[in-house]
């Protein structure tokens, strides 16, 4: 799925939402599947699966309605919350940022008093609720707090390493960056995501749209030209990003005539 979305592969990215949700049944109603740490990967990769693809393809309203699986364990559904206050940074609702986090922190305190207790404080929680500090603040139009709490997730991520399909938080940085209008800034930040993430559909897209808002044409049209290398020209997606960067791409192709 993830090379898909990179590849800009939608149908088969969306294909593959069904084709995971049947694979999982068919697993799990096998003989003592259900059991032992098993129990718990099946309810992890049916919230995954999802969180994934609507982040990846920047809807935020699909994700900001994502509910958790009730009968999840709290780490689990913690990532529900988790995802959700993203999509509320994006669409800039402070009261439901808020209450996502509040919901993910009761959920990380059952978490505490469980047997994986020890997840509470790995780096890769600290780094989540980071994350989730700085959507809360950006949606709540404090800038400077949103920056600093997910510029500290983006270092803290680059220092021990992200999850093979995990969004850069400095690729975060930088759609924030962008988003208040400091151009220059948020292409430094994409450059130093896609040295760490090379190729991300996302990155490569916002850091030619960060660019192009800085005045800087030949380096946009760069960006843009290995987005629609790596899509194909974007033959099997309708995604609004690739129609922006073919027309910036041929307008630039016209004027260099």
């Amino acid at each position: 799925m993830y090379a898909y979305l990179q590849s800009g592969q939608d149908r088969r990215a969306e294909a593959m939402l069904a084709e995971v949700a049947g694979v999982l049944d068919h697993f799990e109603a096998m003989p003592d599947m259900s059991v032992h740490y098993m129990a718990g990967m099946f309810p992890y990769y049916r919230a995954k699966f999802p969180i994934f693809y609507q982040l990846e393809m920047r809807d935020w309203q699909a994700t900001a309605a994502l509910e958790p699986i009730q009968t999840a364990p709290p780490e689990t559904q913690r990532l529900t919350y988790w995802a959700r206050a993203i999509a509320d940074g994006h669409l800039h609702q402070p009261q439901r940022a808020r209450a996502d986090l509040a919901e993910y922190d009761v959920l990380m305190d059952q978490v505490k008093k469980g047997k994986h207790a020890y997840l509470a404080g790995s780096t890769r929680v600290r780094i989540d609720r980071a994350e989730m500090l700085g959507w809360v603040a950006f949606a709540e139009d404090d800038s400077g707090d949103a920056v600093k709490q997910m510029r500290e997730a983006a270092d803290l991520q680059d220092e021990v390493g992200q999850g093979e399909v995990d969004i850069p938080a400095r690729e975060m940085l930088a759609d924030m960056l962008l988003d208040l209008k400091q151009p220059g800034d948020a292409l430094l930040e994409y450059r130093k995501a896609l040295q760490l993430s090379p190729n991300r559909f996302n990155g490569l897209f916002n850091a030619g749209r960060a660019a192009e808002a800085a005045g800087d044409q030949a380096v946009a049209g760069q960006f843009y030209t290995t987005l629609l290398k790596n899509t194909s020209d974007g033959r099997e997606s309708s995604r609004p990003e690739l129609a922006h960067a073919k027309a910036f791409v041929s307008s630039m192709r016209l004027a260099s005539e």
